[in-house]
Parts: C-alpha cells; structure tokens; sequence
C-alpha cells in the first residue's frame, strides 16, 4: 500500500484540517495535540497559511509547522469518501 498524496486542504477551525487524498478519502483532523511544538501557528489567521508540500506528502505552514500525511490520517476523528464528479 502506498502513502496517500495530498490532494486538497482545508482549515474549518483552528487546529483542524481537512484533507482531500489521492486514496478517495477526505480526512477531518484535529491536529491541536502539535500545539506545543514551538513552530505551531499561533492563531487562527496563522493556521489558514497552510498548503501541501511539493510532493504532496505533508502539510506546510507559513510558520515552518509542519506535518505529515500519515500523522494527519492517524489523527483522523472522521473520514467519508470523496465524490467524483461524472
């Protein structure tokens, strides 16, 4: 089984992201347990700067936090496949 790529990334609240994977699954993740790691963007317009790094396998942000695809699965609360339009 290989490592799902980033597709597509969203930040609903501070602290959560839901990711779009190559895998057909949409992942929504509470990723507030990083928040003492030094990097973690300090607010809620800080935690929108975030994209998928160049290979797709991790989340970057503005503030150099970073994480990886399989961190943000693991912290998954919640998963539902991804609909493909026709």
């Amino acid at each position: 089984m290989t490592t799902p790529v980033i597709l597509r990334v969203d930040t609903p609240a501070y602290g959560r992201v839901v990711v779009e994977a190559s895998d057909g699954v949409r992942y929504h993740a509470d990723l507030s347990s990083f928040a003492r790691v030094y990097c973690y963007p300090p607010d809620p317009a800080a935690w929108s700067q975030v994209s998928p790094d160049s290979y797709g396998l991790g989340l970057i942000w503005a503030s150099r936090f970073e994480v990886h695809v399989d961190q943000v699965i693991g912290l998954a609360e919640r998963t539902e496949p991804i609909e493909r339009s026709a």
